[in-house]
């Protein structure tokens, strides 16, 4: 615009300079004319005349010479001009391609600017959809972690009764061996009694009924030798199976201490089980707060990226329009430079003529000053549209930039969803492995109870074995008490020449004594045996009594829980029986909010209707009473039967009839709000239009 103004004047002042080189030329040509008509008539004086004639040449020679001068300037100016012109239009054509250039490349921004919204969509959609899958996610991971906590601790109640059923199946175990090993040597040496009592009873009933001749006596040394030698070899068994039962019961300590290595190496076992469930817990949850502070460091750099993007937007439109702006102010200095430059063009040969016919200096050469000062102007502005034109290449470079940042930010956050994807992918399966191995640690435990109901089977059967073992034993004690009474038979009938089959009875006696008192030992310890399994298995009743309980326990507490449940689901249909209560009260409330209403509107209109009537009353009476206050005012009676007729003559005319004016008319009920109305306008006529109007105000208020 300054431009424009800067070329406008400068038309103007080229105007007033062709103006003034027209006075000047009408000037020049009016002293021409004046000259030569002077020096007709003053042709007289020829002395005269040769001075005007030497003057004249003079001026010719000097005019001719400014005029060559003038001339030769002018074509110089025109180079210059011409050569002006040549470079505003090769500017012109510079900044029309420029423009064009950045036409395009603002196309082009435009272009990446729309891909770059439909992106941020695309990603913001999946940013949203991968906060939806972060937020199940969590879910999953706290009910997880609920679950995994109730099998941890499920887990570590079942260690340690597997550990302590384990104890107790070793104990079981290894005392069912020292049974089996008791029982079989306590078979075999009930069965070498059996077969000594008879050996003993064949021989007393020798003793007893046989003859007693040297051929016995021999007989019984004979035997005697070979019960010695069978006496000694089983003194040898027997040394040969204590050394068995030694040799077992150190198999037994070593069996018991590999038990127990193996024990511990479960426990470590199971240790190092439970830290690293701990430690995959741990880094679980380390990585689920990962996620969470990416996802909200994602969130920021989103929001971050959606304000730079507006931002971006913002700045592209006010380029966007001051390009709009500038090609339209540039077509429009344009169109007016293309006239400034024809009018100057016109101007030109008006002056190039006017040169010609004035031979004038001084106005040719403010012309080509004002033209050299356009020509500056015009430069200035070009340098100006220049600067502007890199001033929006720096801008463009910048968000040019910014869009290479946010992309740059969005492969980022693109890199950082699969990533979190893959590590949620990790700890699925890290999740269905853990399943798995507490499910094989479940199966484990049920094969252990299985095996431990197989042990009490057998320890049921063993108390069986052991009571028959029991019963045995009493038959042998009932067979020595026999023997016993027979020996001391035999000693009361015997001779002395039998003490020598008397002493080796009572060693044979002696000897069955010290096997029972054997027998006893073996039964105590059996018994002690027994007590202690009859203790495991009373511990193992109380323990699954205990289990029994908690089970109980358990169970109270779910039903607890149902009836908690069920007292919620029913304060919850309460609560939805009490709104739907609250809901059909609010709607009898409208209904009658709107019976309300209509009633109101009802009584506004007979309020209308009554103040209607009550001021025709008013001015009934009000003429009655002055038509009445004309007549006698002698008779109250008769005063009050005027203005009793006049109230009802004044109703019957507005059809409202008192029950007191007609006896044989049927007289309607009157609301007391009339009655009222009608005893104080008898009373007071001039109160009644106030008193009324205030009462029907505060009904209707």
């Amino acid at each position: 615009m300054c431009f424009m103004l800067i070329v406008q004047s400068e038309n103007k002042n080229l105007q007033q300079a062709t103006e003034r080189l027209e006075m000047e030329l009408l000037y020049m040509r009016a002293s021409d004319v004046n000259g030569g008509v002077g020096s007709d008539e003053d042709g007289e004086c020829e002395e005269d005349a040769g001075v005007y004639k030497q003057r004249y040449e003079r001026t010719v020679r000097e005019l001719e010479f400014t005029r060559r001068r003038l001339q030769q300037q002018h074509e110089d100016d025109l180079e210059q001009l011409v050569g002006l012109k040549k470079q505003l239009e090769k500017k012109l054509a510079d900044a029309f391609e420029e423009v064009e250039e950045q036409r395009q490349v603002v196309g082009q921004w435009k272009r990446k600017v729309q891909k770059l919204t439909a992106e941020t969509n695309d990603l913001r959609l999946l940013l949203e959809e991968q906060n939806s899958r972060n937020h199940l996610l969590e879910k999953k991971q706290r009910k997880f972690d609920s679950e995994l906590q109730l099998m941890h601790d499920e887990l570590r109640q079942e260690k340690q009764q597997k550990d302590r059923i384990s104890r107790e199946k070793e104990l079981l175990i290894a005392e069912k061996y020292s049974l089996e090993q008791n029982l079989s040597a306590v078979r075999l040496e009930l069965e070498l009694k059996e077969e000594k009592v008879a050996s003993l009873a064949r021989e007393l009933d020798e003793l007893t009924f046989g003859g007693k001749t040297e051929e016995e006596v021999a007989h019984l040394k004979k035997t005697k030798h070979e019960m010695d030698k069978k006496l000694k070899e089983q003194e040898e068994e027997l040394d040969d199976f204590a050394g068995q039962v030694q040799l077992l019961e150190q198999a037994k300590l070593r069996l018991e201490m590999s038990l127990e290595q193996q024990r511990k190496e479960n426990r470590r076992e199971l240790a190092q089980r439970d830290e690293e469930l701990e430690d995959v817990r741990c880094n679980a949850h380390k990585k689920v707060k990962a996620l969470e502070a990416q996802l909200e460091s994602e969130h920021e750099e989103r929001t971050q990226l959606l304000r730079e993007k507006h931002e971006l937007e913002r700045r592209l439109g006010a380029l966007e329009e001051e390009g709009r702006a500038s090609r339209a102010t540039d077509e429009d200095q344009l169109h007016r430079l293309r006239k400034d430059l024809r009018r100057t063009k016109a101007l030109l040969r008006d002056a190039q003529t006017q040169l010609e016919r004035s031979r004038g200096d001084s106005p040719g050469k403010a012309i080509l000053r004002q033209l050299r000062n356009q020509l500056e102007d015009v430069e200035c502005a070009r340098s100006a549209a220049v600067k502007a034109r890199q001033s929006a290449e720096m801008e463009l470079g910048e968000v040019q930039a910014q869009l290479d940042e946010s992309q740059r930010l969005k492969a980022e956050a693109e890199e950082r969803a699969a990533a979190a994807i893959r590590e949620r992918s990790d700890i699925r399966t890290q999740l269905e492995e853990n399943e798995e191995e507490l499910a094989e640690v479940l199966k484990k435990y049920r094969t252990v109870v299985q095996q431990l109901s197989v042990d009490q089977m057998a320890l049921q059967e063993q108390a069986g074995l052991v009571a028959e073992l029991e019963s045995e034993r009493s038959a042998l004690k009932e067979q020595l008490a026999e023997l016993s009474s027979r020996l001391e038979s035999i000693e009361t009938h015997s001779d002395p020449s039998s003490s020598l089959t008397q002493r080796r009875l009572e060693l044979r006696t002696k000897e069955l004594e010290s096997r029972l008192e054997l027998e006893q030992t073996t039964r105590a310890r059996m018994e002690v045996q027994i007590s202690r399994l009859k203790e495991t298995v009373e511990k193992l009743q109380g323990e699954a009594a205990m289990a029994r309980a908690k089970e109980q326990t358990a169970q109270d507490a779910a039903r607890k829980l149902q009836r908690s449940v069920r007292e919620l689901k029913e304060e919850a249909s309460a609560g939805q029986a009490r709104e739907n209560e609250a809901a059909q009260r609010r709607k009898d409330l409208e209904k009658r909010l709107e019976s309300a209403d209509a009633e109101a509107a009802a009584a506004r209109g007979d309020l209308r209707l009554a103040l209607t009537r009550i001021q025709d009353l008013q001015s009934a009476i009000q003429g009655e009473l002055e038509d009445c206050s004309g007549s006698d005012h002698s008779d109250s009676d008769q005063d009050s039967d005027c203005s009793d007729e006049s109230i009802n003559t004044f109703l019957s005319n507005h059809k409202m009839p008192l029950g007191s004016s007609t006896a044989n008319s049927n007289p309607r009920v009157r609301t007391p709000l009339e009655l009222d109305i009608v005893s104080r306008s008898l009373k007071n006529p001039t109160k009644v239009c106030t008193n009324v109007r205030g009462e029907s105000q505060e009904s209707f208020a």
